[in-house]
């Protein structure tokens, strides 16, 4: 049995005249500036917080009137001694190096966390991955942490200090005694806006370009 013989072009036709359905295309990742100028102001605002708790006054010795930086804290009592207008003894205190080595050790953790989230910013700035700022945010909420823990600390330092000087006859209230300088005011500030910026750059993500 033959089968019918078709016309050609209505063969051709049918071809023709049909909608053809094509996927959507893309291009490379187009990269979001917005992210890029953001990540670039905490990167700026990270270093600032590092440098500033390195060489910045940490707190003020208010009944001697000096201010203390974090070299000084490594040798804390005797910067204590070599004060003029402090003829007393602190040797006695024993728990006060022991919450200056600790204070100490939280530092160096500081530092290194902040040169971490430095590294981690400028891959965000090349890769713009969520991932990575994720990343960052929980280690710049750890230097926020450990800002307030140093603040906690001093407050701590200043209450035995005081406490001592109760065998003196002196009653003195641990704010007369250290109070928090430049270096943590600072710290907190610009760790918590650092903290609020990358917060907003997880909404700006690379998008893919189409092509027309």
């Amino acid at each position: 049995m033959s089968e019918p013989n078709q016309n050609p072009s209505n063969f051709n036709a049918q071809f023709h005249e049909q909608e053809i359905h094509r996927g959507k295309r893309y291009g490379k990742k187009k990269r979001s500036w917005v992210s890029i100028i953001i990540h670039l102001i905490i990167l700026i605002l990270t270093a600032i917080t590092g440098y500033s708790m390195l060489k910045q006054p940490i707190f003020n010795l208010a009944f001697a009137n000096k201010t203390i930086n974090f070299h000084e804290i490594q040798n804390f009592q005797d910067t204590l001694t070599k004060i003029g207008n402090l003829n007393i003894n602190l040797g006695n205190m024993d728990d006060l190096q022991k919450s200056i080595d600790n204070l100490i050790m939280v530092f160096n953790i500081f530092f290194i966390l902040c040169l971490v989230s430095m590294f981690i910013t400028v891959i965000t700035i090349i890769l713009n991955r969520t991932l990575l700022k994720i990343f960052n945010l929980f280690i710049l909420a750890a230097m926020l942490l450990i800002t307030l823990y140093f603040s906690y600390i001093i407050h701590t330092i200043a209450q035995k200090i005081s406490e001592s000087l109760k065998q003196y006859y002196l009653t003195v209230s641990p704010d007369q005694v250290i109070n928090e300088a430049d270096a943590i005011h600072n710290a907190l500030i610009l760790l918590a806006c650092s903290i609020a910026l990358l917060f907003i750059s997880l909404f700006f993500r690379n998008r893919l370009a189409r092509i027309r």
